[in-house]
């Protein structure tokens, strides 16, 4: 099976604001989450290696931290570039990806709407600038 982790962020990015519409607030939250993970994985993918992405797992905080530390020092023009400690704080790191089998009801509205405005906001500031740099074609998307 091909993967394609832009597609992924992009598809779960969509269905993560459809969910979030529908009041699905936990579904949100955790497709919010491989929004993230998707997108830091895109930039491991393009900038180091597609080996790397699968050392990280679903580990959100390791691909933030790690991931992109690696990428500061490769590729320091990128040290402006990536948004720093976007998902510290937040509930995008707690229990990703073990919350998908958490009982309903585990978000409320608000985290929610907060996680998947954070999802939206990280793979805004990553993938167009990718796409502008020209190490991915928009038409993968």
């Amino acid at each position: 099976m091909e993967e394609s982790f832009i597609q992924a962020a992009g598809r779960h990015l969509h269905d993560a604001e459809i969910l979030l519409v529908r009041h699905r607030w936990d579904n949100a939250v955790y497709l919010a989450g491989y929004v993230v993970e998707c997108t830091f994985k895109v930039l491991v993918e393009q900038c180091i290696d597609n080996k790397d992405c699968q050392k990280f797992g679903h580990d959100l905080t390791e691909l933030e931290g790690k991931g992109t530390e690696r990428l500061r020092i490769i590729y320091p023009i990128l040290d402006s570039q990536l948004p720093i400690s976007r998902t510290n704080g937040t509930i995008l790191v707690k229990n990703h990806p073990q919350r998908r089998y958490c009982k309903s009801g585990l978000w409320n509205e608000k985290e929610a709407t907060d996680a998947v405005e954070r999802a939206a906001e990280i793979y805004n500031e990553i993938i167009p600038r990718l796409i502008l740099d020209g190490r991915i074609s928009s038409e993968e998307l």
